[in-house]
């Protein structure tokens, strides 16, 4: 039977799948923009690469973030202060991204369209974020409440 946990569960999964696939990327992105873009000119494909390898680091600690996040709501601790924080921690990598894909457009125009994906994403995150951290306080409350 379908549950939510089973749906977390499965979403911890596909955490890891996309751990190994930035790992992978990581690797083999220059060889990769390389055959990708062949024609295109090398200040083109360095500036993918930059931004890429830039990016990296806030992919690595969203990543770790959506999985330590996952694993509390396994473990049924779902309106935690941890899980604020978590959700803090990844609206900040999404807008990391937004800024370097933005100074990143004036080199390579099509990295404007992922800065506003990456700062729509911030806003939902921060969004859910206030959600949650006001669900934490509630239920904080009633477990001080007899």
């Amino acid at each position: 039977m379908y549950t939510s946990m089973t749906s977390a569960k499965l979403t911890r999964v596909i955490t890891c799948f996309f751990f190994a696939l930035l790992l992978v990327l990581m690797i083999f992105a220059s060889p990769i923009l390389n055959w990708f873009f062949g024609f295109a000119r090398d200040n083109t494909i360095k500036t993918i690469l930059i931004t890429f390898y830039l990016c990296c680091p806030a992919a690595w600690c969203a990543l770790v973030c959506i999985f330590k996040l996952l694993t509390n709501i396994i473990n049924e601790k779902v309106f935690v202060v941890k899980n604020v924080l978590y959700m803090r921690v990844l609206s900040w990598c999404c807008a990391f991204v937004a800024v370097a894909c933005l100074v990143a457009g004036f080199f390579y125009v099509p990295f404007f369209i992922f800065s506003l994906g990456a700062a729509f994403m911030m806003l939902i995150l921060r969004v859910l974020k206030n959600v949650m951290a006001a669900a934490t306080e509630i239920k904080d409350e009633n477990e001080l409440t007899i």
